[in-house]
């Protein structure tokens, strides 16, 4: 079975180091094939791909779009799997997003097709993603708010189904109401919520999987917007062991998304992975 990472970055001569740190820890714990899609890259930013080892596919996105990459991208992520033969993939990310272990390690591809992260916190308790669904699909805020966040930073499964749930997000970002840039989460949020993702698995922050740190990891509105009272009275609070990101019970992370909204997570992840 082939397996696959794929993510979107523009600015690649810019973003070098967050790049690397994405593409040289998925490496330490999969074999599977790397591909970024490189927007509006020029011969230099080819030039980083290659010298990082990792396939990279040119696309076009206008400049007056760049501010809606987080859209944007699921266009052409579907495009890029329609014409893949890679099996299963990994859909993230890739400044924020570094890996401790194999992402793939616990997709039960027998009884679940996609595969997502919840954060731990309901819509209700997090004004962003609130906010997000206010402005741009109203008319769903009520049926999600008492949901849990489901992050769209960190997607996997099967190829097929990718596709299929990608190209629905990206309908939606297309058509929401423009009160916002960042649609992407919304819509995945709003299709969870609707059941419209067939063979879904939705792993918790207790899994080991991924950890979001947006919400559950100690930045600061950790305490101060309540969010480590709410996730500790429905799964546990993640936390730092030495350098590993690590389940409450200390079992390291697959996953840590978002880690650079820490400073001291950050640093010590770019020292273990990064600093040479």
């Amino acid at each position: 079975m082939k397996k696959g990472l794929i993510g979107i970055s523009n600015n690649i001569k810019l973003n070098k180091e967050k790049i690397k740190l994405w593409a040289k820890t998925f490496k330490t714990v999969s074999d599977g094939e790397i591909i970024l899609l490189a927007i509006n890259a020029d011969s230099e930013d080819i030039n980083i791909c290659n010298e990082l080892g990792i396939q990279h596919v040119q696309v076009e996105i206008k400049p007056e779009d760049l501010g809606y990459i987080n859209n944007k991208r699921l266009y052409h992520t579907v495009e890029f799997l329609k014409a893949s033969d890679i099996d299963v993939f990994m859909v993230t990310d890739v400044f924020d997003v570094v890996f401790q272990g194999d992402p793939f390690s616990k997709f039960d591809l027998d009884n679940y097709d996609v595969f997502v992260g919840g954060e731990g916190i309901l819509l209700s308790e997090e004004p962003w993603n609130s906010d997000v669904i206010k402005k741009c699909f109203p008319d769903y805020l009520e049926m999600c708010i008492h949901n849990e966040i489901i992050c769209s930073g960190v997607m996997g499964g099967k190829r097929e189904s990718l596709i299929s749930m990608l190209n629905t997000m990206d309908q939606m970002c297309e058509n929401a109401e423009t009160g916002h840039d960042i649609r992407d989460q919304a819509a995945l949020i709003i299709m969870v919520a609707k059941n419209e993702i067939p063979r879904l698995k939705i792993l918790t922050i207790n899994d080991g999987w991924a950890m979001h740190c947006a919400t559950s990891g100690p930045t600061p509105f950790f305490d101060s917007w309540g969010m480590r009272h709410n996730l500790s009275q429905r799964y546990s609070v993640p936390k730092l062991v030495g350098d590993e990101i690590q389940t409450e019970d200390g079992r390291t992370y697959d996953i840590v998304h978002q880690f650079n909204r820490v400073p001291e997570w950050h640093q010590i992840l770019i020292n273990k992975y990064i600093v040479e």
